[in-house]
């Protein structure tokens, strides 16, 4: 029968090779993780805010008071760019509610209305779009003059 002895002779031999496949192998993954980290922030450009001119509205009266006003909306997204073909819907102390599609710049007509006792109020501006971009909010003040 064969002795059996543990030789040390020669017991480097295999770990230079297992660290080089061990430190290939992390490189390979970290630079899919990279790769992957890299994609994530390529996103699409979303609605971002709403800039409305006039930002105040008054409206006189001393029981229910109306007023008119033409609002002047801009629409940006993520990457600072007005964006057209926006829906828009305006809400809260005005006469009726107002959706219409709009582009940046464009104005929009409401009446602005205080129920009596009321000395002020505010306007919802909501603009949405489709294609992942998303909506966004802004409110105006409405004051009693």
């Amino acid at each position: 029968m064969k002795k059996c002895m543990i030789s040390k002779e020669g017991g480097m031999e295999g770990v230079p090779l297992q660290l080089i496949i061990v430190v290939v192998v992390g490189m390979a993954a970290l630079g899919i993780l990279i790769g992957w980290l890299t994609m994530a922030g390529d996103t699409d450009p979303t609605l971002k805010r709403i800039a409305a001119e006039p930002d105040t509205v008054k409206v006189s009266g001393d029981g229910r008071a109306a007023s008119a006003a033409d609002l002047q909306l801009f629409i940006y997204d993520s990457d600072g760019n007005e964006v057209d073909g926006v829906v828009v819907t305006i809400s809260g102390a005005v006469d009726e509610k107002v959706v219409e599609k709009i582009d940046s710049g464009d104005t929009v007509s409401i009446t602005a209305a205080l129920p009596p006792g009321q000395d002020t109020g505010s306007i919802e501006i909501r603009a949405e779009k489709g294609g992942g971009m998303g909506s966004t909010t802004t409110t105006i003040i409405v004051m009693r003059d």
